[in-house]
């Protein structure tokens, strides 16, 4: 692992100790196949798949996310350069589609681009939009020691930044891909996430006074006015394009993580008690991906301490419309993870390198890990 991740790790370990936020994105898509039909295309999938993976040339560094539900993002570095490649799971086909000699930080990927971001020096990074076939749309350096980014689900032009300064100032800017413009946004508040074409909400914490909860905010960036949302004892919130959702606490229920789930007129549907983790200041919030209406999740066996618990988790399914449950796959370890656009699949893993077969519960490991 580079120092350069491992400091990254531990800074995001410090910011959500601060800010209690996990950043995530997923393609959602549906299908009209017939039951029998997909049965069929299942089992075909699995035996195509082309496990395990070495990379075109030099050092797997890690996967990034689904380019579509049949290609694959990862990296590799050598001595001189790191390569961002393309993957198709069936055929086996590598592609490169971008190279430098800069330290490759983080790609973040939405529909139809790729955000890739090199890191210069300990202060300042480089960004640069590219499409699936490496063709490059927009470059722009900027100064920040940690980044964060937050694609527009409902524009897929637009995305969020957000830069951290050493000593953890933030700056919020608006990339249009469109425009070409970067441009300091309006609300300088870290990790706002879109809720709507002009609407971004997020947790408003107190900076000089750390708490278990945050108010949450919606900011409509055409008119600058901010509203606040009356939700009680939130501690983590997020969004699909079509279904929000929050993690609460509720004193009489102290083991529990009660999650709640809304449209996006913010009206609650249903609600969900889960076991919850401890930590000092904090509470853990379980790795989680969308697809469809439904919020895919680990969630461990009792509630306890982090520090010390060691009795696994389940991977499960909840229906964000009617609360239904469904155990996915039993006993796996929490771990990061993203789902593929037909839902059939997930990377998973510390370095997403991992592949789960969902409709079987295997897992495969496509490239060795660091």
């Amino acid at each position: 692992m580079s120092c350069f991740y491992k400091r990254n790790m531990l800074a995001i370990i410090l910011l959500f100790t601060f800010f209690t936020l996990i950043l995530s994105s997923c393609d959602m898509r549906q299908g009209n196949t017939t039951t029998s039909d997909k049965e069929a295309k299942d089992k075909k999938t699995v035996k195509t798949i082309l496990p395990p993976i070495s990379p075109q040339d030099g050092e797997f560094v890690q996967v990034y996310g689904w380019i579509n539900k049949n290609i694959i993002c990862y990296s590799a570095k050598t001595d001189t350069d790191y390569t961002v490649y393309t993957y198709n799971l069936h055929t086996g086909k590598h592609t490169s589609i971008y190279k430098s000699e800069y330290t490759l930080a983080n790609v973040s990927i939405n529909d139809h681009y790729l955000l890739i971001y090199n890191l210069l020096s300990d202060t300042e990074g480089e960004i640069h939009i590219i499409d699936s076939k490496g063709n490059k749309l927009f470059s722009k350096a900027i100064t920040s020691y940690e980044t964060s980014f937050a694609w527009n689900p409902y524009n897929e032009n637009e995305v969020l930044i957000t830069t951290f300064s050493k000593e953890w100032e933030s700056k919020v800017y608006k990339l249009d891909i469109n425009k070409s413009t970067i441009d300091e946004f309006s609300k300088s508040t870290p990790f706002p996430k879109w809720i709507a074409t002009k609407e971004v909400m997020y947790l408003d914490w107190d900076q000089a006074n750390p708490s278990l909860y945050a108010p949450l905010k919606i900011y409509n960036v055409e008119s600058k006015l901010e509203r606040e949302v009356q939700l009680n004892s939130v501690y983590f919130v997020d969004q699909s394009k079509d279904q929000l959702f929050t993690i609460s606490s509720e004193s009489e229920y102290a083991n529990e993580a009660i999650y709640r789930f809304y449209d996006t007129n913010l009206e609650e549907k249903i609600s969900v008690s889960l076991p919850r983790l401890s930590k000092f200041s904090n509470w853990t919030v379980p790795n989680y991906t969308f697809y469809d209406n439904q919020l895919i999740t680990f969630v461990p066996k009792t509630a306890g301490d982090a520090e010390t618990y060691q009795d696994g988790y389940d991977l499960i399914s909840i229906n964000m419309l009617d609360g239904e449950r469904k155990e996915l796959i039993a006993d796996i370890e929490d771990q990061p993870l993203q789902i593929s656009s037909d839902g059939n699949y997930c990377l998973y893993g510390y370095y997403l390198e991992n592949l789960i077969n969902l409709n079987t519960g295997e897992i495969s490991y496509l490239f060795p890990s660091n």
